[in-house]
């Protein structure tokens, strides 16, 4: 019923021109008019059976103006959607306006008949279901003052002579009832009917969005998995030349052969290692382990590990670590080792000699801040977007001599988010990168 009558604001809500919304007020426009005809053509003969042909005549020229209004609506069908608005809108009104006029002439012409009155509290009810509130409560208020002045300048002359002052009264309290109800129902269900939209916007666009978000999920997929088969085809196809030509006499099985098979193979493994490691970081809670550590004291002993691996390359690495001042985190700690060891790796796989890499810290207020920067050469700016994405590499070659398989930063960012921190990318002034590392420091 409350659908029924919302969706039957004829111009109380703007009209859309296509789709569900034109068709439903047309048929209830429909439903109205017929139900309007079927009415009156009862009270035509109820009339003449009784007799009183001038209120007979009344209803014969309500019926003929509501059925031409009604083959006008018919006629609309099949048109543009703009002309067939126009046609609603119109003869919504012009039925109200049949209405109106009908009833004050059957209130003058009927004044004696005790059913008279009682039938334009019905009025207020199709006015405000065809019209809406605004224009609908304009026409009622018209409506009601001709009426009430008709009543009070005929005193004594309707209901067989008992229409008195008191009676007037009654009337007009019942009739103000009636227009507030049929007033604040409307305005209820035009609320109701705006929320609902709303809300269906709102769901609207959380599904549009859930899709982008799902196609995008499904574009990155395939894309994984083109990228994973890429990388495991191109070591094995490797191999397999390899052995080939060993089995066909064509390469020597000398040691330094073998050794670049071996190597080959440690590739492959290790990519499988991080290609399994990287799936599972999504899945798993890494603060179930996490103890307090003082990055202070844990950096430094970190660092020192890979001293020998930067000399080696010709590489200076260099720390600045706030002295004296007390930078606690909630860590896994063997779990935030490895994503800082795929940042460092990635720093000395990438600078080149001779260079330098930087490792910061600091701590603001409640918030650790964690910087690893080395020397040229540097990145792009859209390469900068995509460093941390799965098997991504700078080089366009794809090339192991200097790359790893992509994989090392988008572990290392997944690793720091599991201990609710953030990591970014920035270009370095030293002339290469600089990650930038946030942590939530414990409270000393």
């Amino acid at each position: 019923m409350f659908d029924f009558l919302r969706t039957s604001h004829i111009l109380g809500q703007p009209l859309a021109e296509d789709g569900i919304d034109l068709r439903r007020k047309r048929v209830v426009l429909h439903g109205l008019l017929l139900a309007i005809i079927l009415l009156l053509l009862v009270f035509t003969f109820y009339n003449q059976l009784r007799g009183m042909w001038p209120i007979a005549l009344l209803d014969v020229v309500a019926l003929l103006a509501c059925t031409l209004a009604y083959f006008r609506l018919r006629r609309s069908q099949g048109q543009t959607a703009e002309r067939q608005t126009s046609v609603l809108q119109s003869t919504a009104l012009q039925i109200s306006l049949i209405l109106i006029v009908f009833l004050w002439a059957l209130a003058w012409q009927g004044r004696a008949e005790n059913f008279i009155l009682i039938w334009t509290l019905f009025l207020p009810v199709f006015v405000f279901m065809l019209n809406g509130r605004a224009l609908g409560a304009a026409l009622v208020a018209v409506f009601y003052l001709v009426l009430f002045a008709m009543a009070y300048s005929h005193l004594g002359q309707w209901q067989e002579g008992a229409w008195n002052p008191v009676s007037l009264i009654r009337f007009v309290l019942a009739s103000l009832v009636m227009v507030f109800t049929c007033y604040f129902s409307e305005l209820t269900l035009n609320r109701a009917h705006i929320e609902l939209q709303r809300s269906h916007g709102e769901a609207q666009k959380l599904m549009m969005e859930r899709n982008a978000l799902m196609l995008d999920t499904l574009a990155k997929q395939e894309k994984l998995l083109t990228d994973v088969s890429h990388e495991l085809r191109t070591p094995l196809s490797v191999l397999r030349m390899k052995l080939e030509a060993l089995q066909d006499g064509v390469m020597a099985p000398s040691s330094a052969n073998l050794e670049g098979l071996l190597k080959h193979i440690q590739q492959l493994d290790t990519f499988i290692s991080d290609l399994s490691r990287a799936s599972k970081l999504d899945q798993t809670r890494l603060d179930g382990n996490a103890v307090r550590v003082e990055l202070q004291d844990f950096l430094p002993r970190w660092l020192a590990g890979f001293q020998d691996s930067a000399a080696k390359k010709g590489l200076q690495l260099t720390q600045e670590l706030a002295p004296g001042e007390s930078c606690p985190a909630l860590l896994d700690e063997a779990s935030f080792a490895l994503a800082l060891g795929k940042l460092m790796e990635n720093s000395l796989r990438y600078t080149r000699a001779p260079g330098s890499i930087s490792l910061g810290l600091q701590r603001h207020n409640d918030t650790i801040i964690i910087t690893l920067e080395d020397s040229a050469p540097g990145v792009t700016a859209d390469q900068l977007e995509r460093l941390f994405e799965p098997l991504f590499r700078l080089e366009d070659s794809r090339s192991r001599d200097t790359g790893g398989a992509g994989l090392g930063l988008s572990m290392a960012k997944s690793i720091i988010q599991a201990h609710r921190g953030q990591i970014q990318a920035a270009l370095s002034p030293l002339g290469g990168l600089r990650l930038l590392i946030t942590l939530p420091a414990l409270a000393d």
